[in-house]
């Protein structure tokens, strides 16, 4: 350690998670910009550690290895249709090249360039199933990058893809990733990790599932059901939701003053005579809707009173690229009323959704886009057309009763997403060119998968869940050194030339050791060895002219005396690569 760079850090600026302030404290990681960080030494030995594990794991499930450029031509991603998305969005890095002036993007993923290579080598059905996989860096303009690794303009990344002949070959390449996925993450020492349904967002598909691994700092919300494997983020889960009585008799509509009431619960308050409550309420949500390709316009969309809109859902069932809250003028613009009077009755400007809570319901309460009123006993078939079609559009919520078992309720936990694996279908392969022929020599598209792992983001989860109030606790597998020795005191002869000999042995072994061989106080070389936290502490101290050595394991604080030869017999007995 006398050799080793950067020295630790006692301190660290405030308001960082603990697995980023755990990364810049022991000397893992470096910030060199917002979002941009360096690996240092002991980060880049772990990094290289988890890489090992994710390629024995693909090439295990006869996966080949690549290395795929991160600059694209625009070309590229204007044959997809998503060059102007991820440029607008400001999600993408752009350069122009000097000669031609062609624009070119830092790739935030590989789909275009993945399938662009297939499509001019790929000829027959005797060719597929194809697996392709490669590790890299990845670049995204995060508006607000922030918790370290997890959130970062630069990442490495582990991304495959699967070509298949049909549908069916597909789905199983599908459970084949989720497959290696698990393994990998259990290899890696997640200590809890679940595989949840998520939305697919830009990068398309009709199917998708995230990785996430459990802790209370996690970005990601999560939905899992207390009896069976079900799991979902917050973004695409469904749930089963009580339901009131609602009564047969259909009781005459009536028109009622609300002066300045707006919300649902100064309505509930009002109304508590009446019994009106959230459950007998439908409320009303001006949106403003980005379709892909065209000029935005505006919908309504109708839900319970005590459920929340889900945009991510909204947005499915559009097949839009956005929707988003209307601004006021806009909410006032298509009701004529002021903002909190929006209705169904009589709307004729917007398109309007409904929500499945609201089907069944009746004598219920609603705005009819009349500033300081709302309609009482309202009913479909009325005033109010019965809809042709009722959509999924809430937010589940804890509490809510599983969608997939009957006995189950959903509990709210955070997670970090580590892994998301999608279904693409044929968008992909169709909008660049990607045929085969098949046995009876017709021109076919194959079916495509994308499987991706954050290996930087997948480091500090790790640690995230990994950790104490000392340090880091790494796991075994990609732990950057298997043992750290240290003396007690540097100074004493007989301590040191111990120590020396079993570092030499050790590591004559091919068994990878940290050496505090610095004249450093024996709790400073204590708390720095907590700190970095390889999973074997040896500490040469008042027994060394004994020959013999304290083994301190890292996670559960168990130590024991040992003599060299049992301590190098130990160590040796231990496997050095995944």
């Amino acid at each position: 350690m006398t050799a080793h760079f950067p020295r630790t850090r006692r301190e660290v600026r405030e308001g960082l998670i603990p697995s980023h302030a755990l990364l810049e404290r022991a000397g893992f990681i470096r910030q060199v910009a917002a979002g941009v960080y360096a690996l240092l030494p002991l980060g880049w030995r772990v990094h290289q550690r988890i890489c090992q594990i994710i390629f024995a794991e693909m090439e295990r499930g006869g996966v080949q290895n690549v290395q795929l450029p991160i600059l694209q031509p625009e070309s590229l991603w204007q044959q997809s249709g998503r060059w102007a998305k991820y440029v607008q969005s400001g999600t993408m890095f752009v350069t122009t090249e000097q000669q031609s002036r062609q624009p070119y993007g830092l790739a935030p993923t590989a789909e275009e360039v993945v399938t662009a290579l297939v499509a001019a080598e790929l000829s027959g059905w005797r060719e597929l199933p194809l697996h392709l996989h490669q590790i890299g860096p990845k670049f995204r303009d995060e508006l607000r990058p922030r918790m370290g690794l997890l959130r970062g303009r630069e990442f490495s990344m582990s991304d495959a893809y699967s070509f298949d002949p049909d549908e069916d070959g597909m789905r199983a390449s599908f459970d084949m990733y989720r497959g290696i996925y698990r393994r990998i993450f259990e290899a890696v020492g997640l200590r809890s990790c679940i595989a949840v349904q998520a939305d697919s967002g830009a990068i398309g598909g009709q199917g998708s599932s995230e990785f996430m691994a459990v802790c209370d700092v996690g970005e990601d919300e999560l939905l899992t059901c207390d009896h069976c494997d079900y799991g979902a983020n917050m973004e695409r889960a469904a749930s089963r939701y009580t339901r009131p009585s609602y009564s047969d008799e259909r009781r005459t509509i009536r028109w009622v003053p609300t002066p300045g009431i707006r919300t649902v619960e100064e309505l509930e308050r009002h109304f508590a005579d009446q019994g009106i409550t959230a459950q007998h309420m439908v409320k009303t949500i001006i949106c403003t809707v980005n379709p892909k390709g065209n000029d935005p316009y505006d919908i309504a969309v109708c839900i319970r009173g005590d459920l929340g809109i889900n945009l991510v859902k909204v947005r499915n069932a559009l097949g839009a690229d956005e929707v988003v809250p209307a601004l006021d003028p806009v909410v006032r613009e298509v009701t004529g009323a002021e903002v909190g009077f929006a209705g169904p009755i009589g709307q004729r400007n917007v398109r309007i959704l409904f929500d499945q809570s609201v089907c069944g319901m009746s004598n219920f309460l609603c705005g009819y886009n009349t500033t300081d009123h709302h309609a009482l006993d309202v009913n479909f078939g009325g005033e109010l057309p019965e809809p042709e079609h009722y959509y999924d559009l809430h937010n589940a919520a804890e509490g809510h009763g599983c969608p997939n078992c009957d006995e189950g309720r959903l509990g709210i936990s955070r997670g970090i997403e580590v892994g998301h694996i999608f279904m693409l279908q044929q968008g992909y392969a169709r909008a660049l060119d990607v045929s085969f022929l098949d046995q009876s020599g017709e021109a076919q598209v194959p079916w495509m998968g994308c499987y991706g792992i954050g290996t930087t983001r997948l480091m500090q989860a790790i640690v995230e869940q990994n950790r104490d109030g000392q340090g880091i606790c790494w796991p075994e597998a990609v732990a950057p050194y298997q043992a750290h020795i240290l003396t007690a005191n540097h100074e004493a002869d007989v301590q040191r030339e111990l120590a020396d000999r079993l570092y030499e042995q050790l590591s004559a072994r091919g068994i990878d050791v940290l050496y505090d061989d610095r004249g450093e106080s024996a709790g400073v070389k204590f708390a720095d060895a907590d700190l970095i936290g390889c999973p074997r502490r040896i500490t040469v101290g008042r027994l060394a002219a004994e020959g013999k050595v304290e083994l301190r394991l890292r996670h559960t604080g168990e130590q024991q005396e040992f003599t060299c030869e049992e301590v190098l017999q130990l160590l040796s007995s231990i496997p050095t690569s995944c």
